[in-house]
């Protein structure tokens, strides 16, 4: 049986509970500080007895239980910030969930059973554009099963309350709407100590993964004004903005706490230009399909997961040149190019 690890350290005042999650083979960070007299925690964690144990035992550490926990933030919808959500606020009553509305949405959605046709009728269209992108038959059915299968995984708890851009929490921390990783994402901003808590929006070592995602018709109804298909851009506008604010310290949602926040956007912002540029290469005068870019770009031995994930990183590249004007994108034999 695996056998989870967890660490527990303080910088100044907040603490960093750190448990390893084998799946991924990486460890989820979560944070709780006190601020204005209420215990903040920073997203809820990845839902397994294990992990929940680990996290009982490293709060009980810092001589607190789930009861003492005001305010629970959680960053976006993936199942390794919301595990918890559930039997935390069955264990407090009073714990106050908040969350993005783009978040609770999609959660909301996801997670309701009467959408399960609607659900897999959108898995099927976004497999289909994949196939025109160079996926095989094979390989489409399994993006079906893909989108279908992890929503069933995710639990929603209605949030107390509702998150904006711009929103502000026990006066000093600004909610900071960052989509990219995932449409809702938030970074949660303490300015007066200027800390940032980036989620998985801004990690120390890797760049989170940037691609495009199943939209339910109800968030482009709401947001007329996003462009869901350019998801990049949006993320390299959110990296600026948290540039411009200045923090002293990042606290990520994975690795290593991030005292150059700095120099690690500019480093996060290099890295996507340097992709967009080799991309660019690839393709000069040479039309392929996204698929066969992913494959040059990330290599060819890659599992399911990966191999979708690496498509879904290139198309995000892809979309964002294709917008700029820089490269174009024609259709042959039901499969679209690229060339530039």
């Amino acid at each position: 049986m695996y056998k989870f690890k967890s660490e527990l350290d303080k910088i100044d005042e907040v603490y960093k509970i750190k448990i390893d999650v084998p799946f991924q083979v990486k460890f989820v960070c979560v944070y709780l500080f006190k601020l204005a007299d209420q215990y903040v925690l920073i997203d809820a964690g990845f839902n397994s007895p294990a992990w929940k144990k680990k996290f009982l035992k490293e709060i009980n550490t810092i001589g607190l239980n789930i009861e003492d926990i005001d305010v629970c933030i959680i960053t976006h919808n993936h199942l390794d910030h919301i595990g918890l959500i559930q039997e935390f606020k069955q264990k407090n009553p009073n714990l106050k969930i908040v969350m993005h509305n783009i978040t609770n949405k999609i959660l909301e959605w996801e997670t309701d059973k009467s959408n399960k046709e609607e659900i897999e009728k959108e898995a099927i269209r976004v497999s289909i554009e994949m196939k025109n992108y160079g996926l095989s038959e094979e390989e489409r059915l399994r993006i079906v099963k893909f989108f279908t299968y992890w929503p069933k995984l995710r639990k929603y708890q209605t949030p107390d309350k509702i998150v904006y851009d711009g929103d502000k929490l026990l006066n000093d921390l600004e909610i900071i709407w960052t989509p990219g990783h995932s449409f809702g994402h938030i970074c949660v901003f303490d300015a007066k100590r200027k800390y940032l808590f980036s989620g998985d929006h801004i990690l120390s070592r890797i760049t989170p993964h940037i691609g495009n995602f199943i939209i339910p018709d109800f968030l482009t109804d709401e947001y007329v004004d996003y462009n869901f298909k350019n998801v990049l851009e949006h993320y390299l506008q959110s990296l600026d903005r948290i540039d411009k604010l200045n923090p002293k310290i990042i606290f990520p949602g994975h690795q290593e706490i991030i005292y150059n926040p700095h120099e690690r956007i500019n480093a996060i912002k290099e890295h996507h230009k340097n992709r967009l540029n080799d991309i660019s290469n690839v393709i000069k005068n040479n039309p392929l399909t996204p698929k066969r870019i992913s494959q040059i770009h990330f290599g060819e031995d890659l599992d399911d997961i990966n191999s979708y994930m690496a498509l879904s990183e290139v198309l995000g590249h892809l979309l964002y040149l294709e917008d700029r004007g820089k490269i174009e994108k024609f259709e042959k034999n039901g499969k679209f190019y690229y060339k530039s």
